[in-house]
């Protein structure tokens, strides 16, 4: 029997992105009964004392590094089962931290417990929690970016859990080892064979990406270095199938998206890319290889991409997908950012054979056909400023599913 818990990567989100008709006696009603509202806890309290601080100097800033405020993320699962939910969160220049859940939100840092080495090496930039090897016990993926400063710190970590609140380090033995700038990574089961296989989103190596010659783009962003990987798992052993399963791309990927998104039975993929690289929507063929469609399905899509979430929003049973991207609610402040929109940029990439891209969030409805239909700003959620992370849930329990943003760049 397979665990999954949620796994949240760059922060997690959500945002009221569906609405009905009650009267006002419903309204009071449901308001009586589903009161929303989040109490702070301090660290005092809860025991949780983790800060993803960055120290920023002459040799280390933005201009060096361009992802230096774009790491960390935070899992949340029960790893030693006893029905609490546990919690790893990342770090970049700081170790990452897991603590045990005591009961009655307080919790232990259990870290130099449970590794055998220290967890401060490399950029981290995103963790999931699952079960890789079948055993019933939640095992732990984190992966590793970042700049030259780090060249020698990007191979991912797999820690398998040994079942007593300690964790063994396994991504050479099952395969997870490569070397690449890895953003986000996500486990599902892509062929029905009841185990986990993976996608890992990479980003390339900084440099100027505004490359727009059809040459260019043909050359650098159908393969190269630094694309996303896919691997198949092969009895717990992870087996490269990026270039078998169709999924061989070098673009600048932030996030990635799991959902059967045109009810066939199987998992397809959602990969988000930023800059002038069109969003991809991976169809899963159904034996083991899968079709990019993202023109044909959608009739346009996010520019600089960043988090997605597949859900379906307005139960229909149809998942949908939502994709942020970075433009303001204020006035003023989208026409100063609206630059990053170049209309010769873009007639440009929709000339190469790139998909129609705007500057606003998406949120692609399911048609029920395997299409979709855009209706970010029929549903009020277009412009949510740097946006990172969405993510659908009921908060109040009125079996609608609101929709948490999680925003913020410092410079």
């Amino acid at each position: 029997m397979k665990k999954y818990a949620f796994t949240i990567l760059l922060g997690i989100g959500f945002l009221n992105s569906c609405s009905t008709t009650h009267s006002e006696e419903e309204v009071g009603q449901v308001d009586a009964v589903y009161t929303v509202g989040f109490e702070l806890l301090s660290n005092e309290e809860t025991g949780v004392h983790f800060a993803n601080t960055l120290s920023e100097s002459e040799e280390f800033n933005y201009y060096k590094f361009e992802d230096i405020y774009s790491g960390g993320g935070v899992a949340v699962g029960d790893i030693n089962n006893d029905g609490l939910n546990d919690i790893y969160f990342v770090g970049n220049q700081v170790s990452d931290k897991l603590y045990l859940n005591k009961g009655d939100l307080e919790f232990e840092d259990i870290t130099p417990h449970a590794f055998d080495f220290a967890l401060d090496i490399g950029w981290h930039t995103g963790v999931s929690m699952v079960d890789v090897n079948g055993d019933s016990w939640l095992d732990i993926f984190v992966g590793r970016s970042g700049s030259e400063f780090h060249e020698n710190e990007l191979r991912n970590y797999l820690f398998i859990n040994n079942q007593d609140n300690t964790f063994t380090e396994e991504a050479v033995q099952r395969g997870l080892d490569a070397e690449r700038r890895t953003k986000s990574a996500c486990f599902f089961d892509y062929d029905n064979d009841n185990d986990l296989d993976l996608y890992v989103v990479n980003r390339p190596e900084q440099k100027d990406q505004l490359v727009f010659t059809k040459e260019e783009l043909l050359a650098n962003k159908l393969n190269g270095p630094d694309q996303d990987l896919f691997y198949e798992n092969v009895d717990g052993v992870f087996m490269d199938k990026t270039e078998a399963a169709g999924l061989v791309r070098n673009m600048y990927s932030h996030s990635v998206g799991i959902g059967d998104l045109n009810n066939d039975g199987f998992a397809d993929i959602y990969v988000c890319n930023d800059f002038q690289d069109p969003d991809l929507m991976f169809i899963n063929n159904g034996d083991k290889t899968f079709r990019e469609e993202i023109k044909e399905r959608t009739q346009h899509t996010s520019n600089f991409a960043m988090g997605n979430d597949v859900s379906d929003f307005n139960n229909d049973g149809f998942l949908d997908v939502v994709v942020l991207d970075m433009v303001s609610e204020d006035h003023i402040r989208s026409k100063k950012n609206i630059g990053g929109m170049s209309r010769t940029n873009f007639w440009q990439m929709v000339d190469v054979g790139y998909h129609y891209q705007y500057m606003f969030n998406s949120l692609q409805l399911n048609n029920g056909n395997g299409t979709f239909a855009e209706i970010a700003q029929i549903a009020g959620v277009s412009k949510t400023d740097w946006s990172w992370a969405p993510l659908f849930a009921d908060f109040d329990n009125d079996g609608f599913k609101d929709l948490f943003i999680t925003n913020g760049y410092h410079r």
